[in-house]
């Protein structure tokens, strides 16, 4: 058996609200939903590609799910041009998006820094 391929799926409560700062922030597009309103999507980037899942659905779906809370995992957003990054940075900044992370050159010689998304998820943008 050959695995071929690990997608996430987050799990938010606002789907319009992320689609919009996943869209804005990293110019993701949608590829699919489901709903009306919509309660999935998948959107894409590159060839990278993320779910959406509302939280109220998954509850319907999955019988105890577990209450939904803020997560300490973090999703790595790895770019190929460092020169971007900080162009990225400024308009995350502008935009007042909560960063937990500055933006900093790692010792092995990354440049990263790390912001929340609507529902708090944690991204470390790298490059």
């Amino acid at each position: 058996m050959k695995l071929v391929e690990i997608e996430n799926e987050l799990v938010v409560d606002d789907i319009e609200k992320s689609l919009m700062f996943y869209e804005t922030i990293f110019g993701y597009k949608l590829i699919d939903s489901c709903g009306e309103p919509i309660v999935w999507a998948k959107i894409k980037k590159d060839n990278c590609t993320m779910m959406l899942q509302s939280y109220k659905e998954i509850c319907n779906e999955i019988n105890n799910y577990p209450k939904k809370t803020n997560t300490s995992n973090i999703i790595m957003f790895r770019f190929d041009n460092k020169n971007k990054l900080l162009e990225l940075y400024n308009e995350i900044k502008e935009n007042k998006i909560n960063i937990f992370l500055e933006y900093n050159e790692t010792e092995y010689g990354n440049i990263e820094f790390g912001i929340l998304d609507p529902d708090n998820n944690r991204i470390i943008i790298s490059g």
